[in-house]
């Protein structure tokens, strides 16, 4: 009798953790397809014939879909539960694969790119809602935190997968292997995870009650009016580019025709980079809340990144071994960009803070949507090859060098509207009045914690 009350007691305490566990795993899914053109570009291109500007634009057909849908996720998990909406996301995001994988045209191809989008939109924040209602609140930060290491070691470790077997049965039989992972963590999913448990574990990140269309249509206008979330929606997306344009998605391609490197050796560099900002981010995160400062450690990491991503760009002559140092180094002074979703969390009353971290978000992911297209469009406007045996553009390093200007370019504005923000302090920066009056259009919620990804 007491050896089945142990068990079951090592169970409950073990439940919780499989449970957010399945929602970390879908976000290191959605980090998989998020990063999956990156080492296809040249199967891609071959297989609908298209330019470079049409490459950025079908992988950011991703972003089209996963930007706009941050906003209302939080809302739909509260109206539906977390159990039914991670399982339906997950079946989205294959189907999406799916259509990806057998499709004979770009608009095919596009279409399923949007699919995945729709679906791995709802992953990260799937994660932190398991995780505020199953953890205790001592445990939710540690979550946050685990979630985003581990779904960047996912977007690492997949490139260099992929990497290999593309180069030996194609894109198509690759994406296979990917979309039966998918296929047994969405059942997984189904019938593991529960919405909530039978007694509350945490009642305090909970909301009391699903936000309505019209408590939602009074947060937005709330924070919209508010000019300081502009300007740290523009910093974090161009404090965010050097991931959002140049890992996810030109990085690759850039490194094997500039520097010469094999597929092996430039997905390793990415790896490296996607390290060095895993390490930071909890590292500046501690820095700022012990300092009390958000703007300062976003200045002074912006400069850093600034200049490394100029020395990589514009001087010639690295060795692989300094590659190797650069970008690990560069990917470590990327690591402050989350210190804005602080700072959109302290410039805006308590009760919709959540969806002023959605607003956060959705404003730094726009990066991805414009600059990946971007990119593609500037090596077709800048080349001036000769047409390739296969019917397409021959981009040179000059080329990519030209087109990728644009990160450093970012970063460097970034630095600049930096001075701009206000220093919060590490705390609300809502005049009490300010509380009274904006508590009523959305009365009945509590703080719910929405993140990136």
């Amino acid at each position: 009798m007491r050896s089945d009350n142990k068990s079951s007691s090592m169970f409950s305490s073990f439940q919780p953790w499989l449970i957010c566990c399945m929602g970390m795993l879908f976000y290191c899914y959605n980090y998989v397809l998020r990063v999956s053109p990156s080492v296809m570009q040249n199967d891609l291109t071959q297989t609908f014939h298209i330019t470079a500007t049409q490459f950025g634009t079908l992988a950011a057909f991703y972003y089209y879909a996963y930007t706009p849908m941050q906003l209302p996720a939080g809302m739909i998990y509260d109206k539906f539960g977390t159990r039914a909406i991670l399982f339906f996301a997950c079946l989205s995001a294959i189907a999406g694969l799916a259509i990806f994988i057998s499709a004979d045209s770009l608009g095919m191809a596009s279409a399923g790119r949007f699919l995945i989008g729709f679906g791995t939109a709802f992953s990260y924040i799937g994660a932190l809602k398991l995780a505020s209602v199953w953890l205790p609140p001592t445990r939710f930060a540690t979550a946050a935190g685990l979630a985003t290491a581990l779904g960047m070691s996912c977007g690492a470790l997949s490139q260099k997968y992929l990497t290999k077997v593309v180069e030996v049965i194609g894109y198509k039989h690759a994406l296979h292997t990917v979309l039966i992972i998918g296929m047994v963590l969405s059942f997984a999913i189904l019938f593991i995870v529960k919405s909530r448990p039978k007694q509350p574990i945490n009642k305090a990140n909970e909301m009391q009650a699903p936000m309505t269309l019209k408590q939602l249509g009074s947060a937005l206008r709330i924070i919209s009016t508010n000019p300081q979330m502009w300007l740290i929606g523009m910093v974090g997306c161009l404090l965010y580019l050097p991931a959002s344009v140049f890992l996810d998605l030109w990085g690759i391609p850039y490194l094997k025709t500039v520097y010469q490197l094999s597929p092996e050796q430039a997905v390793n560099i990415s790896d490296i980079t996607f390290l060095g900002w895993i390490i930071s981010g909890p590292i500046v995160g501690m820095i700022s809340d012990k300092i009390k400062r958000r703007r300062t450690p976003l200045m002074i990491s912006g400069v850093i990144a600034a200049t490394l991503l100029c020395v990589i760009f514009y001087v010639p002559g690295i060795t692989l071994t300094g590659l190797y140092i650069l970008f690990f180094l560069t990917g470590f002074s990327c690591g402050s960009h989350p210190l804005c979703f602080a700072l959109g969390k302290e410039n805006n009353p308590a009760p919709i803070s959540g969806t002023s971290v959605a607003i956060t978000n959705m404003l730094i992911m726009l990066g991805g949507a414009l600059c990946q297209p971007l990119v593609g469009k500037l090596l077709d406007l800048h080349t001036n090859s000769p047409i390739g045996a296969n019917g397409l553009p021959v981009y040179t390093a000059g080329d990519y060098t030209f087109a990728l200007s644009i990160v450093p370019l970012g970063v460097a504005l970034g630095i600049i509207i930096t001075m701009f923000l206000k220093e919060t302090y590490c705390e609300s920066q809502a005049q009490e009045a300010d509380e009274h009056l904006f508590i009523q259009p959305v009365l009945g919620l509590k703080p719910e914690t929405q993140g990136v990804n």
